[in-house]
């Protein structure tokens, strides 16, 4: 019997991943809509997605090293979701803010974020509504993204046999 190959599926949650920080950054550059700390958050989690995609492609093997690479996916998976329909929530409930808060100044003051500002630096407002893509926010676009991710995860793990229960 031959086995599939998780290949195919790590590829593309890796590109899924990678192609929403592209589109983060375009509409950042282009059309000034300026990340608030809840999408800083969620650009983290796309990121550990990206690399535990990258290692489920790259390693061979069903042991520790992939495990951890899966467990790095999930973990991004699960955090970007909660934090982007947590987003979505806060747009529907503008009383509610995160704002210029404990956590914008912190996100701010990471190492990192002096080397790629652009990619890190939280410098807009949680409640501002930008203009709907296709009859969306950008958080929704963002959960339906990190939905898809966990769907190609389940496939990716499934296809390296990563969920083999003996009933």
């Amino acid at each position: 019997m031959q086995q599939s190959s998780a290949k195919p599926w790590a590829t593309a949650g890796f590109l899924l991943s990678v192609g929403a920080l592209a589109a983060a950054l375009f509409f950042q550059i282009s059309k000034e809509w300026f990340p608030c700390p809840l999408c800083i958050l969620q650009r983290y989690a796309y990121l550990a997605t990206a690399l535990g995609f990258l290692g489920i492609g790259l390693s061979s093997r069903q042991g520790v090293l992939g495990s951890a690479f899966a467990l790095l996916a999930l973990a991004g998976f699960v955090s970007g979701a909660g934090v982007a329909f947590y987003h979505v929530w806060v747009l529907a409930n503008p009383l509610e803010t995160c704002g210029v808060d404990p956590l914008q100044n912190t996100l701010n003051a990471l190492p990192w974020v002096q080397y790629w500002p652009d990619m890190f630096m939280a410098d807009g407002l949680c409640t501002e509504e930008y203009p709907p893509l296709y009859g969306l926010s950008l958080p929704m676009w963002s959960g339906i993204g990190f939905l898809a991710q966990g769907f190609v995860l389940l496939l990716a793990l499934r296809a390296k046999k990563q969920f083999r229960r003996s009933w």
